[in-house]
């Protein structure tokens, strides 16, 4: 209540109305294609984030961009963020504007821009064609030679080739005395051949290492996988189409929960022609597609997909499927009822987020409560606010179980840890537990022969008597 004086009546609406969770979209389709400059349409720049609500507003786009606008539609309707980067001259400028730059939100961190932008967030992305290959010449490792001393959190070491290479990010590990441990490859880049020198700059001195080169992850993917996590989305990533065994090796260098990896490529009619295309964006379409049908805890497998002529190479049900899946890679199969999406697994194989269904309610659950809850930022503390916002938690928790979203069991209040220390500091500490449920992916029926049983009922049966029934 205000304390400033009036002589009259005033009447003030309560700031403190009833405070409801409203769970945010989670279907929304991110795409980063590869086009020529000179194909864009006035208007339209590479780098930026482009809002499709319809087939018909890409039909001044680049075929490429049409061709995959196209794959989503072909699943389900609804929105698309497609940023269009530079196709380059070679594939290392095309891998390098694909990567692009975190400060300048080029190349896949353009998808960022798209909610400042006032278009929905993206949380299902794949960049179609630029993620089957692996790099060749990335920083495999980096062995650390002579550990020197002196060295702090203020030392960067950086690597270069002479004659060509861009993209490691390397961080130190300074252990006692400022000797450096290890040194970690984040990024291992690309590009780099010829003599490999490492310069570490910092306080310390005498310290040295060695850098080798060699095959490491797609440098499209390996930088994804922290878009990803700010946007608390999933990236579909194509695997070789090679052999299930390359696709297995090929996925083993990705361990992200956030990574959700398909292969074979498909097979579309382009200009009527069956023509290989990327699997990621028909993963991603058939995800949003149960977004809207059925929920963001219905994985997008088991589902026929639509407008593919079938896959570029064939996948046999049972063993070979049931393999890739069991390595956390995604495939198409075909048991005689049409082609459909088979594995809702994430590359966090062996973990309790090796499901992208579980994933992703997390995910929905997360973001829309802390949404929810930024209202309350700079209110004063009082009874009536905390418990406002424990009830809302509580609500929300209890109306995604009501939906099957979440299973019974869900908590969710002010947390066990909260102090006065932590109150005179403004801090309000909330605490919630909830399950998000598993698919049914493994399905066991134990079968047993029951012969004692049917032939005691056979033989109890017989009277000795033919029933002809009635003749007339």
């Amino acid at each position: 209540m205000v304390t400033e004086p009036f002589h009259g009546a005033r009447v003030f609406q309560s700031g403190d109305d009833p405070v409801f969770v409203s769970f945010v979209s989670t279907a929304t389709v991110g795409l980063l294609v590869a086009v020529d400059p000179a194909d864009l349409p006035a208007g339209v720049s590479i780098d930026e984030p482009i809002h499709i609500e319809k087939a018909a507003d890409a039909a001044l786009l680049p075929a490429a961009v049409r061709e995959e606008i196209d794959s989503v539609y072909d699943q389900t309707a609804g929105s698309i963020i497609v940023v269009m980067i530079d196709e380059g001259a070679d594939a290392a400028a095309l891998t390098a504007n694909a990567v692009g730059d975190a400060t300048a939100l080029t190349g896949i961190h353009a998808l960022k821009k798209a909610t400042a932008l006032g278009m929905p967030k993206p949380k299902l992305l794949a960049a179609p064609g630029l993620t089957t290959a692996g790099v060749p010449d990335g920083i495999a490792s980096v062995a650390v030679t002579t550990p020197g001393t002196g060295y702090d959190d203020t030392t960067t070491v950086t690597v270069s080739g002479s004659t060509g290479g861009q993209g490691a990010v390397l961080t130190p590990v300074i252990g006692p005395g400022g000797a450096i441990d290890s040194i970690i490859v984040e990024k291992p880049g690309y590009g780099y051949s010829g003599v490999l020198t490492v310069t570490i700059s910092g306080p310390g001195t005498g310290g040295a290492a060695t850098a080798s080169a060699g095959a490491v992850l797609n440098a499209v993917i390996a930088e994804a996988q922290g878009i990803a996590e700010d946007l608390r989305a999933q990236f579909y990533a194509d695997g070789p189409d090679g052999t299930s065994e390359q696709a297995v090796a090929a996925r083993a260098l990705i361990g992200s929960k956030r990574v959700c990896y398909s292969d074979p490529r498909v097979l579309k009619s382009i200009d009527g022609v069956p023509t290989p295309k990327s699997s990621s964006t028909i993963f991603a379409a058939l995800q949003s597609k149960m977004d809207r049908e059925r929920g963001a805890h219905w994985p997008g497998s088991n589902v026929l997909i639509n407008g593919i002529q079938g896959t570029n190479r064939p996948v046999l049900p049972g063993s070979e499927a049931s393999n890739l899946n069991e390595n956390g890679v995604n495939t198409i199969i075909n048991r005689g009822d049409g082609f459909r999406a088979w594995g809702p697994m994430t590359c966090a194989v062996g973990t309790i987020w090796e499901f992208v269904s579980v994933v992703r309610v997390a995910d929905l659950v997360n973001e829309s409560i802390e949404k929810a809850f930024v209202q309350f930022n700079d209110r004063p503390q009082s009874r009536l606010a905390l418990d406002q916002m424990a009830m809302a938690g509580r609500a929300a928790l209890k109306s995604l179980e009501a939906e099957g979203v979440l299973l019974p069991g869900s908590e969710f209040g002010l947390s066990s840890t909260q102090s006065a220390a932590d109150g005179v500091q403004g801090i309000v500490k909330f605490a919630m537990r909830y399950e998000p449920p598993a698919p049914i992916y493994d399905i066991r029926i134990a079968a047993y022969r029951n012969p004692t049983v049917a032939y005691e009922l056979l033989y109890d049966s017989v009277s000795g008597t033919i029933d002809t029934g009635d003749l007339l």
